[in-house]
C-alpha cells in the first residue's frame, strides 16, 4: 500500500498548486461579502456542502501548514533556526502588505484630507496593532473604504495569521518536551489535545474567536500525518470513501468530522498522486495572493460599485496576482535567502572558539 512516507520519498509534491487553488477560492469566496450580492451563491453552498469556499480553502491552508511544518521542525529540531524560518516566511510579506495597505492604499482611498489621514493614530497603529499577532487585530483604517459594501474591514483574511502562528508554539512545544520524535507520545498528545476541543471547546486556549478551534484542529490532524506517514495510505478510493460518507452524514453531528477526514484525505491525494506538477517551476505566489486578494477586492468596490459577484472575484484575483509576484520576487524569496543565518553565526562563533568543523546543513520547508 502506497503511503505518506513514499509520497515524501518522491521529493516531488504539489503543494504549491494546491496552496495556489486554495488562496484563489479564498478571493471566490469573498467577493459576496465584498460586493454586497447574495447572488450567485457560492458553489460550495449551492451544492449544499454546509460551508463555502473561503472557509474550506483556510482548512486546506491549515492541513499543509501542520503537516510541512512539523517536518521542518524534526529535520532541524533547533529551537532559534525553527523560530527564524518561521518568522522569515510570514513576517515580510506580511509587513509590505500592512505598510502599503496603510500608506499606499490607505492613502488613496481614504475620504479625509491626505494630512489628516497620515496624521490619524489609526494608520500608525493598523501596521502595529496587526503585527503582534493578536486576536485584537484592527480591521479598519481612517475613511478608507467607508462607502463600501463592507466598510469595516481593510483585509479580511489576516485573521487566520495570529492562529498560525500560535500553532507554530505549539509545534515548538511539542518539539521540546521531546513528543514529535516519540510517535506514540505524540499520538497521546495529538488525540487528547482534539477530543478536548470536540467535548469541551470553550476550556480550549484556541477557543477565542471560535473559529480558530477549527483550524488547530486541522492543523493537528496535518501534524498527525506527517509523525504517522509510514501507514497513512494515499488512495483515491479512501477520498472516495470519505467524501460520500460525508455527503451522507451532512444532517447529523458525525459530519464536521467526516468532512474534515475528506479535507485531510483530498489535501494529500492532490499533493502527491496527482501528476502534472508543471506548475512548480512557478514560484510560491499564494501567500501573496491570500493577503492581497481581499484588499484588491475592496478597491475594486470603490472603484466600480456593486459588481457582478464573479466580475469582482476575477477582477481581484488579477490584482492580487500581480501583487502576490511582485511581494514573491521583490519581498519573500530575497527574506528566504536569510533562512541558514542562525546556523552561520553558530559556525562563525565556532571559528573563532578554535575552528571546529562545519555544522551540518538542513533543509528548511
Amino acid at each position: 500500500m502506497r503511503t505518506l512516507a513514499d509520497g515524501l520519498a518522491q521529493k516531488n509534491d504539489n503543494f504549491l498548486l494546491l496552496r495556489f487553488i486554495a488562496a484563489s477560492m479564498v478571493i471566490y469566496g469573498h467577493a459576496p461579502a465584498i460586493t454586497g450580492r447574495a447572488e450567485p451563491v457560492d458553489l460550495f453552498i449551492h451544492l449544499n456542502w454546509g460551508t463555502y469556499s473561503g472557509a474550506i480553502a483556510v482548512d486546506l491552508f491549515f492541513i499543509v501548514s501542520g503537516f510541512l511544518v512539523t517536518g521542518s521542525f524534526m529535520r532541524n529540531p533547533r529551537l532559534a533556526d525553527f523560530a527564524w524560518a518561521r518568522a522569515i516566511r510570514i513576517v515580510p510579506g506580511y509587513l509590505a502588505c500592512l505598510l502599503l495597505s496603510a500608506f499606499a492604499l490607505g492613502a488613496a482611498f481614504t475620504e479625509l484630507p491626505l494630512h489628516d489621514y497620515l496624521q490619524h493614530p489609526d494608520t500608525f497603529d493598523y501596521v502595529a496593532r496587526n503585527l503582534k499577532f493578536d486576536t485584537l487585530m484592527q480591521w479598519q483604517l481612517p475613511g478608507v473604504f467607508a462607502g463600501n459594501p463592507r466598510s469595516d474591514v481593510i483585509n479580511g483574511s489576516i485573521w487566520t495569521l495570529p492562529a498560525e502562528v500560535r500553532m507554530y508554539v505549539l509545534v515548538a512545544a511539542l518539539g521540546v518536551i521531546g513528543a514529535l520524535s516519540w510517535r506514540a507520545l505524540f499520538n497521546v498528545v495529538a488525540v487528547s489535545l482534539l477530543v478536548l476541543g470536540a467535548l469541551y471547546p470553550e476550556q480550549t486556549p484556541m477557543s477565542n474567536p471560535r473559529e480558530y478551534l477549527r483550524l488547530a484542529g486541522l492543523f493537528v490532524l496535518g501534524a498527525f500525518c506527517y509523525i504517522n506517514r509510514d501507514w497513512i495510505p494515499l488512495r483515491g478510493s479512501l477520498l472516495l470513501t470519505l467524501a460520500g460518507m460525508s455527503w451522507l452524514a451532512r444532517e447529523t453531528p458525525a459530519y464536521p468530522f467526516l468532512f474534515a477526514a475528506t479535507e485531510v484525505a483530498f489535501v494529500f491525494w492532490f499533493a502527491y498522486e496527482t501528476r502534472w506538477r508543471g506548475f512548480n517551476r512557478f514560484g510560491d505566489y499564494s501567500y501573496g495572493i491570500y493577503l492581497w486578494g481581499y484588499p484588491a477586492q475592496q478597491m475594486l468596490a470603490a472603484l466600480t460599485g456593486g459588481t457582478h459577484n464573479y466580475v469582482n472575484a476575477l477582477s481581484g484575483f488579477l490584482i492580487a496576482l500581480a501583487l502576490a509576484i511582485a511581494s514573491w520576487h521583490l519581498v519573500e524569496q530575497p527574506a528566504l535567502r536569510l533562512k541558514t543565518w542562525p546556523s552561520r553565526i553558530r559556525q562563525h562563533w565556532r571559528e573563532r572558539q578554535g575552528g571546529a568543523a562545519p555544522e551540518p546543513q538542513t533543509v528548511d520547508a
